[in-house]
């Protein structure tokens, strides 16, 4: 991996995660509320977090088992919060 691609590919990926939190900042000022916003939110809030795992937690280039606690314990939580506002 080249140092140089490692640094555009983490800041391109900052300047993401700024923006979706910017986006779901302005959501929540403007005080719509519905199902789907709140689906929306939630997703983004997930996407964020795959992210920050992909990208800051360095996993994107991890083999075998070591990748997957992070990403299944996103799956799960989001299954529990899902069902919880569903219940």
């Amino acid at each position: 991996m080249n140092i140089k691609h490692s640094t555009v590919s983490a800041s391109v990926v900052f300047a993401i995660l700024i923006v979706l939190t910017l986006v779901t900042y302005q959501i929540g000022e403007s005080g719509v509320s519905s199902l789907s916003i709140s689906l929306f939110v939630f997703a983004i809030a997930i996407f964020k977090g795959v992210m920050i795992s992909e990208y800051f937690m360095q996993l994107k280039w991890v083999k075998g088992i070591w990748r997957w606690p992070v990403l299944v314990w996103l799956i799960l939580i989001s299954i529990v919060i899902y069902s919880a506002f569903n219940a």
